[in-house]
């Protein structure tokens, strides 16, 4: 609308100015070129408005998919001029996906005060995402005229973690750390070593209660136990380029890694060994909430872009794991050379369960075969693994 008015007013002089000349009417003549000076007066004022500013932008370093995110904007004018309104755009990373965008609120720069203003938005994928730049729209007092002007800034850098996606499955026996098992605290024993304390959950038992620490925060605490060797889990997840499977937010590898930090941060609160072969240290001195954050940050930044099958994933871990150990394969994509794999690991002593998701829940028309196929889920089972089919919850989107 504002261009269109002055687009406007700007025939219309031009319009008073040829009938002034063929008239040969002085007052026409002044009339078009009062709106002449009007027009340009109008755009030099906005031309002004998105000139000479200083910006900073502060953003928060990490967040949870989902999360509210209040990303704050500052503005500073390096000139001396009173300034009309103006707006101020981000330039977010298109690969950011995002719902409940909201719109910065307009604000009138001023020399050497700050001044502020924010926008809104959810992201939807997690990731590690860099963005710079900004632009600026203003426009004159009447709001005849629009100018666009493009900012550089300093590079802003937020990782968006993955949601915990609570699961609940039934694992086999064999499997020794499940689910179940974690969550209602049959793997704490008395006869482990304490390694520090933490806060009460649903499960826990009094008899493991650290009073001393208890009466200093004045909140329950428990002592929190080393896990022995039979309470090691490691996680193995599909990363070969084209196991991804979906658009958008809802995809394998979004589901997976949302299960994945939910089984790894409960079998870590209950004193196991957690690790990512191929993807984090074997072995890690980091206290419990370190190691938590290390998994959230890691797999907020896997993609499937690996040319590695499950099976070169697999033959990382063998060998590296003491006998008793439980590898977790998360795939949703079928993959043959896995099963050779199980057996090197069975004769090593280690049990492997395949989760196993239907990738045409993402896709219904993919070609890939999934890894809910039941000849693939067959060739497991003989191999020696316990495939489980995972839950997975359908988008509406």
């Amino acid at each position: 609308m504002r261009n269109v008015a002055g687009f406007t007013l700007t025939l219309a002089s031009a319009f008073l100015a040829v009938v002034a000349l063929m008239l040969n009417s002085p007052a026409l003549f002044y009339m078009g070129t009062a709106l002449v000076g009007t027009i340009g007066a109008c755009r030099l004022q906005a031309w002004l408005a998105v000139r000479g500013l200083r910006f900073e932008r502060i953003a928060p370093e990490s967040v949870q998919v989902g999360d509210l995110v209040t990303v704050e904007i500052t503005v500073w004018s390096e000139f001396k001029i009173r300034r009309p309104l103006i707006e101020v755009v981000d330039n977010r990373p298109q690969a950011m996906l995002s719902s409940g965008l909201t719109a910065s609120l307009p604000i009138a720069a001023a020399y050497d005060l700050p001044i502020r203003t924010q926008y809104q938005f959810r992201p939807m994928k997690r990731g590690n995402y860099h963005w710079s730049g900004l632009s600026v729209e203003g426009t004159d007092a009447l709001g005849l005229v629009t100018q666009r002007r493009q900012y550089s800034t300093s590079v802003a850098e937020m990782t968006v973690l993955p949601r915990p996606i609570p699961v609940s499955i039934e694992l086999p026996a064999s499997a020794g750390w499940g689910i179940s098992e974690a969550e209602s605290g049959q793997t704490r024993g008395a006869g482990l070593e304490p390694r520090g304390v933490r806060n009460y959950v649903n499960g826990d038992s009094l008899r493991h209660v650290h009073w001393r620490s208890t009466a200093k925060r004045g909140e329950l605490l428990v002592k929190e136990f080393e896990a022995g060797t039979h309470a090691a889990a490691a996680f193995v997840i599909q990363l070969t380029k084209g196991s991804d499977i979906g658009k958008g937010a809802h995809t394998s590898l979004e589901v997976i890694c949302g299960h994945a930090v939910y089984m790894a941060e409960a079998f870590l609160r209950q004193g196991a060994r957690v690790v990512f072969p191929g993807l984090d240290p074997m072995l890690t001195n980091a206290t419990l909430h370190e190691r938590i954050n290390e998994i959230y940050e890691m797999l907020a930044r896997i993609e499937a872009n690996s040319s590695q099958t499950l099976g070169d994933q697999t033959a990382v871990v063998i060998g590296s794991l003491p006998a008793g150990s439980v590898l977790y394969v998360m795939m949703s994509v079928a993959d043959q050379t896995l099963v050779d794999g199980v057996r090197l690991l069975a004769g090593k002593g280690t049990t492997v369960v395949p989760l196993v998701y239907d990738c045409r829940i993402f896709e219904p028309r993919t070609r890939s075969i999934p890894a809910t196929d039941p000849s693939f889920m067959g060739a497991l089972r003989d191999a020696g693994a316990v495939p489980t089919i995972m839950p997975v919850e359908v988008s509406n989107g």
